[in-house]
């Protein structure tokens, strides 16, 4: 007897105490040496973050970046603005990465990601959708804000399928793992054919 998936829903809607997902703010990876390159490693590795904003301004600034490095950095910069808690700038940056590079799909996702933030989870959804057929240097990121965008939307099965291939890409993304316990997966059988 075929068993197949008929149903996911979400458990979160059976306890109206849960907090809804966040969603995260992906990295440009950039090369070589310089302050461009010193900003991703501050945005990658989220950590002395003021230290972080000062360098990336300085790339910003001071360093001779083509159009691509240039708008990987505005939006490193707008990951680290992200982390500060900085949604508007960030987005700001994400949107002049954008204008600067619109191939590069990593800025789209995140600003799928600040419009989770307000509220605006199908315009997100776009954006990330949009981000991630372009590539992106952390699919597991992608796949995570598009899954937290899908299930605010009330897509269950595909925000659950999102969730499972972040762990599939990324077996350690704690994110992830947590927004799936979520979940009840129900089991319906076939109809019976009479």
């Amino acid at each position: 007897m075929k068993v197949r998936y008929l149903a996911l829903l979400g458990a979160f809607l059976a306890v109206g105490s849960l907090t809804a997902p966040t969603a995260r703010a992906q990295v440009v990876i950039t090369l070589g040496t310089g302050m461009a390159h010193d900003c991703y490693l501050h945005a990658k590795a989220g950590v002395n973050l003021q230290d972080g904003l000062h360098v990336c301004n300085g790339a910003l600034d001071h360093d001779i970046l083509n159009r691509r490095d240039r708008a990987g950095t505005y939006d490193n910069r707008g990951v680290i603005l992200d982390m500060l808690g900085r949604t508007q700038e960030a987005a700001n940056d994400f949107n002049a990465a954008i204008a600067l590079d619109p191939t590069l799909g990593d800025p789209y996702v995140n600003v799928g990601a600040m419009l989770i933030k307000k509220g605006q989870h199908q315009e997100a959804l776009d954006q990330i959708n949009k981000g991630m057929e372009l590539g992106i240097a952390f699919p597991h990121i992608g796949y995570y804000d598009r899954a937290v965008a899908e299930q605010m939307l009330g897509r269950y099965k595909e925000a659950y399928y999102d969730y499972k291939k972040v762990l599939e890409i990324e077996p350690r993304f704690t994110m992830a793992e947590e927004r799936l316990k979520d979940f009840v997966v129900t089991r319906v059988p076939p109809k019976s054919q009479s």
